[in-house]
């Protein structure tokens, strides 16, 4: 499916889907006057392309019960492909982007605790074959994830017909998981939009069942839906990563702030002296001292100190991603950083 038969219609139902990931197809219809088969079938089309996709993450209620580690690698220069593709395999590696600068490959793993960060550093990543150098550092706070970041195709009329649809959240906190609820993780990870009636048969519970335990997770933030596509399709086809440091006592406010500008669809303080990255988002890569002209100018407390463009993001959460960013395989997430609270 090339880009050019993408219109207006599959980019307003990419950015409804970012808003309710998990809407009815006639709530979909409503807000984008279509009928409900032909969203269905849009939303089909742009699938079996790899152009869109609907998948599940841990939610911002378990952050704080495991660690994730911002991993740059220096690889020995015709191994990088290699070292980029074992990376990509392991389950724990929510993402790897290969980059400019003499580190190439930047991964992002998931692991229960500082041990185990440890013992994955040594006993993986610094044996790949590939591997010359690495260094690593913990991200302490989230401030901004990719899941907020939107299109902007749709009209606010057509947002507050799908925000009117949209369930209310329940209190945060005080929800068990279990072995259940480990399996409909995995399983809304391939696939966050799996019909009720797959997801009974694949957990082996009955529907009335997986409803409740999907609505339960979802609303108690356990677990987060999010729409992706590719990149190459969104009209801002470039990215980069940037390194910051600000002093301890302006970070939170200087974090807080930068999340509001539209471009950065990451934000996170790390430990070390680069103590905050931005992953951002560009219409051109010509935009960047722009943006980062922005950015200072928010906070005098903060200095750039290194920057990298993103020259293809090889694995996206759980998604392998071809040049263009669209996805060409799954890899199953690792379900034990998903704790029993």
């Amino acid at each position: 499916m090339p880009h050019e038969s993408v219109d207006e219609k599959d980019l307003e139902l990419i950015n409804a889907l970012q808003l309710t990931p998990r809407a009815s197809w006639a709530q979909l219809g409503r807000a984008l006057a279509l009928d409900p088969v032909t969203v269905a079938r849009r939303w089909q089309r742009l699938t079996e392309a790899g152009l869109a996709w609907v998948t599940c993450v841990v939610g911002p209620s378990l952050h704080s019960e495991f660690c994730m580690a911002y991993i740059e690698i220096e690889c020995v220069p015709d191994r990088l492909d290699d070292t980029a593709t074992a990376l990509s395999a392991e389950p724990q590696v929510r993402y790897v982007h290969h980059l400019t600068g003499l580190y190439g490959l930047l991964a992002v793993a998931a692991l229960r605790t500082p041990a185990e960060v440890s013992g994955y550093l040594r006993g993986l990543v610094g044996r790949l074959p590939g591997v010359r150098a690495y260094r690593a550092e913990m991200r302490t706070v989230g401030y901004s994830e990719p899941s907020r970041w939107r299109l902007r195709s749709l009209e606010r009329t057509q947002q507050r017909a799908l925000e009117a649809d949209r369930a209310p959240s329940a209190t945060v906190g005080g929800a068990r998981v279990d072995a259940v609820d480990r399996e409909l993780y995995r399983l809304l990870h391939e696939d966050g939009r799996m019909s009720y009636a797959e997801l009974t048969e694949r957990a082996g519970i009955s529907e009335p069942t997986a409803r409740r335990r999907v609505k339960r997770l979802l609303a108690h933030r356990l677990l987060r839906l999010r729409c992706e596509m590719a990149q190459s399709l969104s009209g801002w086809p470039d990215s980069a990563v940037l390194w910051a440091s600000v002093a301890p006592q302006h970070l939170e406010a200087t974090a807080r702030s930068l999340t509001a500008v539209p471009d950065v669809r990451l934000c996170c303080a790390l430990t070390g002296e680069r103590n905050l990255l931005l992953m951002v988002w560009l219409r051109s890569l010509g935009d960047l001292p722009r943006l980062e002209a922005t950015i200072t100018e928010r906070s005098r407390h903060l200095t750039i100190v290194d920057r990298a463009a993103c020259l293809h993001t090889v694995k996206q959460m759980g998604r392998l991603l071809d040049s263009e960013g669209r996805s060409i395989g799954h890899v199953p997430p690792d379900v034990e950083v998903f704790p029993n609270i």
